[in-house]
């Protein structure tokens, strides 16, 4: 890989011939199963390409595993903060009206520098006063939650009912509130990563009232929370501030664990020699999570980064503002880092140098908590539902339609009908995370923000006790 700075001379931004990145999966490969195709675009045209995002502009894609870490790891040549992008300078693109990913929010994820530093302080801090073997414990409650709903059935869809509500049920209770408001806050989350525009517009604003209300509440009752521990933290952040961190903890969690999870499965669901390995206790959950970041990424494509100044990258002429696009799957794929499979276990071979969870000042600060919740639902569904195997062929599995997320729409199952774990075996208490405080005992009934939005949701058909 090379990266070298201008000699001074005008350099050209991205050519004519472009990859249309979204759209159907067949020709994108933008989601679903297209290890060829990436690797066919890199052979063609190099470790960095041009693609047209769904707006029609152009950005790059990184397809090399050192391209891609040189872009993360260089905050003094690439920015986060999507202002500096040429489409929105030059009045191409509305930062406002454009899909989340590619918009701006006043979040450490969008910010540079110092800036970037005062805002994500308070996120690593306090997820760093988590309790973590208590939080296994909660973690683990909610899994056994989920898996109460329907192992009497024999049958379950994994997404829909496991893997998408699990990841934000357990970040709502980490910040002191009781399952009810966690279903509406994952199911405002779905809404803004759906297909209908309008719906995704009023449920950002919805969402944008949970988290106000939510800040408002702590500030009046505190306690041994996430937000809490923002809101006290020395940085000082305004109420304001501390309202979009947590929803950036929220949005950055939900999507990644819930493909993580639910690819995970379907790797077990459908490669018996992995299968194999993982129930004879050759390999961990955490291996298995490792393979899984490796070759089946959940975040394939992660918006963006902003050169700050013209430069050559890999074989590709970027200038000043060019948008690049990281490319996580792809890099795992690069011939340069991937190592093939374990003859004896058919798992990735390697380290955890995967890109999962980003590299320099942008690394997740939560990915020690991601792991845990991922490796923890796996083991509570291999646990819980014997004789578990997918309810359709492995072709009929669905991807997502996104050319970021990687992953099923659905994972439908079947396995023998068992019992419920029920209250008396799980002890006192609905989620008590011990020195976490996320009992999630909050009152419902307040008359705040918060409560006004749960009545809202229940009124409008969407919510489900």
């Amino acid at each position: 890989m090379t990266l070298h700075s201008p000699d001074g001379s005008a350099v050209g931004g991205c050519p004519v011939e472009v990859f249309r990145l979204g759209g159907d999966p067949g020709e994108t490969g933008g989601s679903g199963d297209h290890d060829d195709w990436w690797d066919r675009l890199r052979e063609q045209h190099g470790p960095v390409v041009p693609v047209a995002l769904e707006s029609g502009v152009t950005a790059w894609l990184l397809l090399g595993y050192h391209e891609n870490l040189t872009v993360l790891q260089s905050p003094h040549l690439f920015s986060r903060d999507t202002r500096r992008w040429r489409e929105v300078a030059e009045g191409r693109v509305d930062l406002s009206a454009g899909r989340p990913a590619l918009s701006w929010r006043p979040n450490a994820l969008y910010a540079d520098g110092s800036e970037h530093a005062r805002l994500r302080a308070p996120i690593a801090d306090s997820i760093a006063r988590l309790d973590m073997g208590a939080t296994s414990q909660l973690v683990r409650q909610i899994a056994d939650d989920l898996v109460d709903a329907f192992v009497a059935r024999g049958s379950a869809d994994l997404i829909a009912e496991y893997a998408d509500p699990l990841p934000v049920l357990v970040i709502n209770r980490l910040c002191g509130l009781p399952d009810s408001y966690g279903r509406m806050l994952g199911d405002l989350t779905s809404i803004i990563f759906g297909e209908d525009p309008r719906e995704a517009e009023d449920a950002v604003i919805r969402l944008q009232q949970y988290f106000a209300g939510l800040v408002v509440r702590k500030r009046k009752r505190p306690g041994a929370d996430l937000v809490s521990w923002m809101l006290e933290h020395p940085a000082g952040l305004t109420e304001h501030e501390v309202a979009h961190q947590a929803a950036l903890i929220n949005n950055s969690s939900h999507q990644t664990t819930t493909h993580l999870i639910g690819n995970t499965m379907r790797t077990l669901l459908t490669d018996t020699r992995i299968r194999s390995a993982y129930a004879d206790a050759r390999i961990s959950a955490q291996d298995l999570l490792d393979h899984v970041m490796w070759t089946d990424t959940p975040f394939q494509i992660l918006p963006a980064r902003f050169a700050l100044q013209n430069m050559l990258l890999g074989n590709a002429r970027v200038r000043a503002g060019d948008a690049l696009l990281i490319g996580f799957h792809a890099a795992h794929r690069d011939p340069a880092v991937y190592k093939g499979r374990r003859e004896e276990t058919g798992v990735a071979g390697g380290s955890r140098a995967h890109l999962m969870f980003g590299a320099g000042p942008h690394a997740c600060p939560a990915r020690d908590l991601a792991r845990m919740i991922a490796a923890t639902a796996v083991e509570v569904l291999n646990e819980r539902l014997s004789g578990l195997r997918s309810a359709v062929a492995p072709e009929e599995l669905r991807s997502v339609r996104s050319p970021f997320v990687r992953g099923v729409e659905a994972l439908p199952v079947l396995f023998r009908p068992g019992n419920a774990v029920g209250e008396k075996a799980k002890g006192e208490g609905t989620g008590t995370a011990g020195r976490n405080g996320t009992s999630g005992h909050e009152k419902e009934s307040e008359d705040d923000i918060l409560g006004r939005l749960l009545r809202w949701w229940r009124g409008s058909g969407r919510g489900r006790r």
